[in-house]
């Protein structure tokens, strides 16, 4: 297979799942010989094989790939030095890591604004990543997200117009739905109170 240049690697953006294992094995299958890096030392070449492991799995944060490495009993020293080679291949880009997460836990999970600036917070990504990762999203934006999952919701439940009793719990059940994605109790109680309204209006 003939060798890719880290540098080109370093360039590729936005590295999906799919895209990063083929990465990887692109850089595990590279001839030592075709590469302008020096050698790792033996113990930074064990953390980052280890690295690599934990990436084909799923894109990590570089705190997450830190902390797990360390965990391991990997040498801090040797960590930085794998990390830095895998931040050289292209395979860690936290930049990246947080514009990918936010897409993809917005179109899979429905979670708003805010629930991801918390989640990437918890991965180690810096303010700044994360702020252009979700600049996209505004209040507006949330609303219609949250409601689009109340109207999914409620087409798999439809709601006895009849039954008061059933209408409050199913409200509540609502505005807990979005509270775990995230959304402010007076939001979702806004969103769920016009879904229900114009769900049981004749």
């Amino acid at each position: 297979m003939g060798a890719q240049s880290p540098r080109a690697v370093e360039r590729e953006r936005s590295i999906d799942p799919e895209e990063l294992r083929t990465a990887i094995a692109a850089v595990e299958s590279r001839a030592s010989s075709s590469s302008d890096l020096p050698p790792l030392a033996p113990e930074a070449h064990e953390a980052a094989t280890a690295a690599l492991r934990l990436l084909r799995h799923r894109p990590r944060s570089e705190h997450e790939l830190r902390e797990r490495l360390l965990t391991k009993d990997h040498a801090p020293a040797a960590v930085d030095e794998a990390l830095e080679r895998v931040r050289i291949w292209g395979l860690v880009d936290d930049a990246d890591f947080a514009a990918e997460w936010v897409r993809g836990r917005r179109r899979r999970r429905g979670r708003s604004r805010g629930a991801l600036e918390r989640e990437l917070r918890e991965k180690g990504v810096a303010e700044f990543h994360i702020a252009r990762a979700v600049s996209d999203i505004d209040e507006t934006d949330d609303r219609e997200q949250a409601a689009e999952l109340v109207r999914a919701r409620l087409a798999r439940r439809p709601v006895d117009s009849g039954r008061g009793a059933d209408l409050q719990g199913e409200r509540r059940r609502l505005v807990a739905f979005l509270a775990r994605r995230g959304y402010p109790t007076g939001l979702a109680m806004t969103v769920v109170n016009a879904e229900l309204a114009a769900q049981v209006s004749p």
